[in-house]
């Protein structure tokens, strides 16, 4: 089936539904070769993936990977998305490239957020490449994400937080990474990994590296079961709510979807420059992170306290950006940010001890 798909869709034409599923479930039961699927993602890209499309994709990978069992007091947040169930659990993906090379603001976010009081389950990728990948700077903050799905969901509970590392999140998709790798540009999976949703949330912030698919994916959203949410594009940091520039968001409640623009200047802020936010090694990154939740102020930290907003803006907790900002200055100011960090490099090196104690 992807033989011919690729055919199709290199003429501009769209899939359908049936269409879709089949190539698809090719892709991740590895019967597709590596040059089909890297023709048919390249070819999808070019000619722009169509919410259903995005959608059936999203459908076929989730019935596939490990659903964390986080209960219903959880919200799910996930880089290139932040996604918000009954005012608890998050869920950060992060890509394989990031063009402008700044700092693991989602990694920042996450902590912020659990420091506000919500649960996070951030899912995170060890990079393959120089640039720092989420799983690098977590190891680089001294969390162990060498963990079994049962501690991540007792560390969730215990401790308010997690991170799910790729592979267990993936669940055997890893030869389609390897293939994202080599080709070099962003595909449809790049919109699909914060898709993924492993603690099953209903509500989200998805940040989106073209301006043109906040419409697009907020439908993708809407098919999927979410009830509310944003899509977020912003300028100068792509997949996340910009510091530097103004920011396109998609908002949806209950179906009905509209979008309108903020900037910096909006909530108080001093609009940034993409030097005073860019980011490094994993180490240097990490320092970067503990630096803003000691509560140093900047750019950094305005940009991890905007898309902090965002989370409580949607889940409920705060009416507007406004009063979302308040809360994540809130969580950074009081030290319950850094708090959560300290409990969780605690639980984790703990687990880790024990794990090498009772099987040698």
């Amino acid at each position: 089936m992807i033989k011919e798909a690729i055919g199709k869709v290199v003429l501009k034409r769209d899939l359908t539904e049936m269409e879709m599923e089949k190539v698809m479930r090719e892709i991740i039961m590895g019967s597709a070769s590596d040059a089909h699927i890297a023709s048919f993602i390249t070819a999808l890209r070019m000619k722009g993936e169509t919410t259903e499309e995005i959608t059936t994709a999203a459908r076929v990978i989730k019935n596939r990977v490990y659903m964390i069992h986080a209960g219903d007091d959880v919200v799910n947040l996930d880089r290139e998305e932040i996604t918000v169930e009954r005012e608890t659990i998050l869920s950060t993906t992060k890509g394989i490239t990031e063009g402008t090379n700044i700092f693991n603001i989602s990694t920042a976010t996450a902590l912020v957020v659990a420091g506000g009081g919500f649960k996070v389950a951030k899912c995170g990728r060890r990079s393959a490449s120089s640039l720092c990948g989420c799983g690098d700077v977590i190891e680089a903050l001294g969390i162990n994400l060498d963990m079994t799905s049962t501690q991540l969901e007792r560390c969730l509970k215990e401790v308010g937080i997690c991170f799910l590392c790729e592979p267990l999140a993936q669940n055997g998709l890893g030869h389609i990474i390897a293939i994202r790798e080599k080709i070099g540009i962003r595909t449809i999976f790049n919109l699909l990994d914060p898709l993924i949703n492993p603690a099953g949330a209903k509500l989200q912030v998805l940040g989106v590296y073209e301006p043109g698919l906040t419409e697009t994916m907020a439908k993708v959203l809407i098919s999927l079961g979410i009830k509310r949410g944003l899509v977020v594009h912003g300028e100068g940091t792509l997949d996340e709510i910009s510091i530097i520039g103004k920011s396109k968001v998609t908002e949806f409640k209950d179906g009905e979807i509209k979008t309108y623009f903020i900037k910096p200047e909006d909530f108080g802020m001093k609009r940034g420059k993409l030097d005073e936010i860019r980011g490094g090694t994993g180490k240097q990154n990490a320092e970067i992170i503990l630096e803003i939740l000691r509560g140093v102020e900047g750019a950094r930290r305005d940009v991890t306290i905007l898309n902090a907003a965002a989370v409580f803006m949607i889940a409920g907790r705060a009416k507007d950006f406004n009063e979302g900002v308040k809360l994540a200055n809130q969580s950074i100011d009081t030290g319950e940010a850094f708090h959560k960090l300290e409990r969780l490099m605690k639980f984790t090196n703990e687990e880790r001890r024990y794990l090498r104690d009772s099987f040698p």
